[in-house]
């Protein structure tokens, strides 16, 4: 039995037995599907840049789900257990396809009277073409602190480790560590908000082509446009310096700057469902000219959950 249908096969038991257990475990049950026809830079919302790496936008359908058992233990303490599937077509480009499958586990407990600690763990594979494109360990603690109902802050690290079997370029292989710091501020019921962030990665690939440093920053804002409609600002900036020569011809490292500036708007249709619309613009810059690109992006779609 391949190691890819063994993988989908574990995941759809998965799937299935999550309500079951959760029953059974007296635990509360979520779902969640969000489903949208986008144009975007398809490989930037991912942790790493493939070797080909994103050199245009492209248009295509996404549909994240999300199944998961919470489990409260008593004293604020909580085991969530999760999976995740991702399925993404594109209308051009049939090798960027890809099903992405992720089970996850997670643990919330307080300490003291502000302060809540979170651990979780994760496996993800990505599918693409019919082969495993890459395996993914993922390890990340995060502590958060909520002075006020009004405030939080959130301390993130995470540790990433990428395997790009046999499908890849060599040298791809990496390990990641993220360092990441995020204060929210709420309004009355949390109907209006922003969010402020800023991440450091550092990554340690096999080849030094692969290997990079990057600084990233996150702006959110949202507030109500209406009893059912909400709208929201998003806007993200960052800047990557690879280590190595980015090719024999090309013998200097890669650096990329990067923008995104979007606007949404959400509109509830009841309890469960959710419809969604984004549109804005994203600038990649490098100093390698193939990797250059700039246009508007858009999404639309609609969000199904129980929970």
């Amino acid at each position: 039995m391949s190691f890819r249908f063994k993988t989908l096969l574990g995941s759809a038991l998965g799937l299935a037995l999550l309500p079951a257990l959760a029953q059974a475990q007296d635990a509360r049950f979520e779902f969640r599907s969000d489903n949208s026809l986008e144009r975007s830079d398809p490989f930037i919302d991912q942790d790493v840049l493939e070797p080909q790496g994103a050199f245009d936008l492209e248009t295509g359908f996404d549909s994240n789900n999300w199944l998961r058992i919470i489990k409260p233990v008593g004293a604020g303490r909580v085991w969530r257990f999760e999976q995740q599937a991702r399925l993404r077509r594109y209308d051009e480009r049939d090798d960027l396809n890809a099903f992405l499958l992720t089970p996850r586990i997670q643990y919330w407990a307080p300490f003291g009277e502000h302060w809540q600690g979170r651990v979780s763990a994760e496996v993800s594979v990505l599918n693409r073409e019919g082969d495993r494109h890459y395996t993914r360990l993922q390890g990340e603690g995060q502590l958060r602190y909520r002075p006020s109902g009004d405030r939080e802050t959130v301390f993130r690290v995470r540790a990433n480790q990428y395997d790009f079997g046999d499908q890849v370029v060599a040298g791809l292989d990496q390990n990641q560590l993220r360092l990441g710091v995020e204060q929210y501020g709420y309004g009355e019921g949390r109907a209006t908000g922003w969010y402020v962030a800023g991440f450091l990665t550092t990554s340690d690939a096999d080849a030094d082509r692969f290997s990079f440093d990057e600084i990233q920053a996150r702006a959110r804002a949202w507030w109500p446009l209406a009893d059912t409609t909400r709208g929201e600002l998003r806007f993200e900036a960052g800047r990557r310096e690879y280590d190595g020569d980015f090719s024999t011809a090309q013998a200097f490292a890669r650096e990329d700057s990067r923008w995104k500036a979007t606007g949404r708007v959400e509109h509830r249709l009841g309890e469960r469902v959710t419809l969604f619309g984004e549109a804005g613009y994203v600038d990649n810059e490098s100093n390698i000219d193939l990797r250059s690109y700039s246009g508007a992006v858009f999404q639309i779609g609609f969000r199904i959950e129980n929970g």
